[in-house]
């Protein structure tokens, strides 16, 4: 990995490391508080300004925008809210110029980081990018552009580093905080106690956390899980996003007379869950590390669709990480046309009745094994590396 150290940072320096993180969305804000605690069990001197969510703010960065407003999903709906989106992301870029880092990193997003780092860029911030955009399912020339404003890469799979040779971007596989978070082996029965549901079946019902992705996936979410007619032994979980996610997921339930029970955290519920229902994202990713069978459905705008298939956007015919992971269909995904309440509760029903999930998780557990770092802060180390900090 590189050691590159800015100009106006000196390793003799008594002036503390500046840091500028940000991290649009719910999934982006958990990595971001991971690395911003690492940065600081690890350096002595450290100040950081972040854009992120609830857990970010739980650090010690000095968080100067609240990601929430980013909370859009698809070409046609970030459309619509593009003259709102400049602005703000004019109003970032103007105050972590102000901050003058010594490195700039931003979290996944790209569509928002990679334009805030080539308007940072022009200020000679040295950019970092932390999650390595899905080149390989779809717009995979997009690595030649990005070694424009792009100086390191850290990826969170093991394969994706390799894509980047052929530019100046130099990537490091760093492995991912979930894959540390989750132990290879999980007790469902131990994990239920918990989330105080003893002696119950789980199901796990994670539509998304955009206000977007709720309002579309979660009526047929519903409407599935009512024609599956599921014994009283099943208890239907959802997780603590934010008090306005409880508050939508909550008044479209109640629309279908539908009652849904709620934890405050994903993970804890993905490992009790004996099933889970999800959008496509991190957080299939990680019911896989929690070992639970899984159905996968997602829905975008119809001229987003239309966009991505008629200009052959995609590279590989499944969505989900688990798939990718696997290189092959390891677990159903239901989506766009598809999907529709009957086809997704019967994809449901067959998972839940599969003789052969001990095969599956099985698989899940090989797949967790590749994902884990050589040691817990190997991002966080390497941002450290490349400033040339001397920890």
């Amino acid at each position: 990995y590189p050691t590159i150290i800015p100009q106006h940072h000196s390793l003799m320096s008594l002036s503390p490391l500046k840091i500028a993180v940000v991290a649009g969305e719910a999934s982006s804000d958990m990595l971001g508080a991971r690395l911003i605690d690492d940065l600081y069990e690890l350096h002595s001197s450290l100040k950081i300004i972040a854009v992120g969510g609830a857990k970010i703010k739980a650090s010690a960065a000095e968080v100067i925008q609240d990601n929430e407003v980013f909370s859009v999903m698809g070409l046609t709906e970030v459309l619509k809210d593009l003259p709102r989106l400049l602005k703000i992301k004019k109003q970032i870029v103007h105050k972590i110029v102000a901050f003058k880092p010594d490195v700039y990193i931003g979290i996944d997003s790209p569509d928002l980081n990679f334009s805030i780092a080539k308007s940072l860029k022009k200020h000679h911030i040295p950019v970092i990018h932390y999650v390595s955009p899905s080149v390989w399912a779809w717009r995979p020339k997009r690595i030649y552009k990005m070694q424009k404003f792009i100086d390191f890469l850290l990826t969170l799979f093991p394969f994706e580093a390799d894509i980047y040779k052929p530019t100046s971007i130099q990537a490091a596989f760093v492995g991912h905080p979930l894959a540390q978070r989750v132990p290879i082996t999980i007790n469902k029965k131990v994990a239920k106690q918990l989330i105080h549901a003893d002696g119950k079946k789980v199901l796990a019902l994670l539509p998304g956390s955009r206000n977007r992705e709720i309002k579309t996936l979660m009526p047929i979410f519903i409407t599935a899980l009512k024609q599956m007619s599921l014994s009283d032994e099943w208890r239907i979980i959802s997780s603590n996003v934010s008090p306005e996610k409880i508050k939508l997921v909550n008044s479209i339930a109640a629309e279908h007379q539908f009652q849904i029970e709620w934890v405050d955290d994903a993970t804890d519920l993905l490992q009790a869950a004996d099933f889970a229902l999800l959008g496509s994202g991190t957080v299939a990713l990680e019911a896989m590390l929690c070992k639970t069978p899984m159905v996968v459905a997602y829905k975008i705008s119809s001229v987003t669709w239309w966009i991505v298939n008629t200009f052959k956007m995609m590279q590989l015919p499944y969505y989900s990480l688990p798939n990718v992971l696997y290189g092959d269909f390891l677990v159903p995904e239901v989506m766009q046309n598809d999907l529709t309440a009957e086809r997704l509760s019967q994809a449901c029903t067959d998972v839940i009745n599969n003789p052969n999930q001990a095969e599956l998780i099985e698989s899940f557990k090989r797949i967790h094994q590749t994902l884990l770092p050589q040691k817990p802060s190997q991002a966080a180390q390497m941002v450290l590396d490349f400033v040339g900090q001397k920890c």
